[in-house]
């Protein structure tokens, strides 16, 4: 009888290293995909800023209609590569936030609700990416003698992605830092908030016609979530 209890307690512990290896293993492989994740969320976010200073920049409202509805009625690559990037940009955020809600202890509700909201914002944002790509160009070909039309998209776009998805996603970044509070260091807190103040602003642009609030906002948005991706990630390791 001491013998067989021997070969179950060893039996038990054997099960019990191998687990434990396993789940070593599973949690290393969730923390490199989620720092591998966060800066391709810089690298991506980055690109885009590049590309809509110089591809998007000249169609958007910060120029006046006749000039933006010239220079869409030309289909131009860099808007619709512009737009394409931010594409990227939405999936690699929700993937981000996937991974980052399977790397947290207990799975918070506050987890869940920010992947809810960040996924719902993917979807709004790429209806709204696919409007500028195919259909603000086709307006704005339609000719200057109906400017409606085209403003009429630009309006549904704009308000979408910046006031919609940029609002749903804003919330999604609120509840995950609420989530990673009690595991991720001030830094990387400090940076959420800045990003959910910032967010939420960049969501009102969407609303207010003030184009300085758009480029404050939005180069102050992406440059902190960017950072707070990297600092929880780095703080998960």
């Amino acid at each position: 009888m001491v013998s067989g209890t021997g070969v179950r307690s060893r039996d038990s512990s054997s099960g019990f290293a191998a687990a434990l290896l396993y789940s070593t293993s599973v949690t290393r492989q969730y923390s490199r995909g989620l720092l591998a994740l966060a800066w391709a969320n810089v690298a991506l976010h980055a690109a885009g800023l590049i590309v809509a200073w110089f591809g998007l920049r000249p169609g958007s409202a910060v120029v006046p209609l006749a000039e933006r509805m010239a220079y869409l009625a030309s289909r131009p690559a860099a808007w619709s590569w512009g737009w394409g990037i931010w594409m990227l940009c939405a999936v690699v955020l929700v993937a981000f936030m996937s991974v980052l809600r399977r790397r947290l202890p207990g799975d918070p509700v506050s987890g869940k609700l920010a992947l809810i909201f960040t996924i719902v914002g993917m979807t709004a944002d790429l209806f709204c990416d696919v409007l500028q790509i195919r259909t603000l160009p086709a307006a704005a070909a339609a000719g200057s003698s109906r400017p409606g039309i085209f403003l009429a998209f630009e309006q549904l776009a704009t308000i979408g992605g910046l006031a919609v998805a940029n609002g749903l996603y804003t919330i999604g970044v609120l509840f995950m830092n609420l989530a990673v509070g009690g595991i991720a260091g001030g830094p990387a807190r400090f940076a959420g908030w800045v990003a959910v103040v910032s967010g939420f602003a960049l969501a009102a642009a969407g609303f207010l016609p003030s184009p300085l609030l758009l480029q404050a906002a939005t180069g102050l948005t992406i440059g902190s979530y960017c950072l707070w991706t990297v600092l929880v990630a780095r703080d998960l390791r």
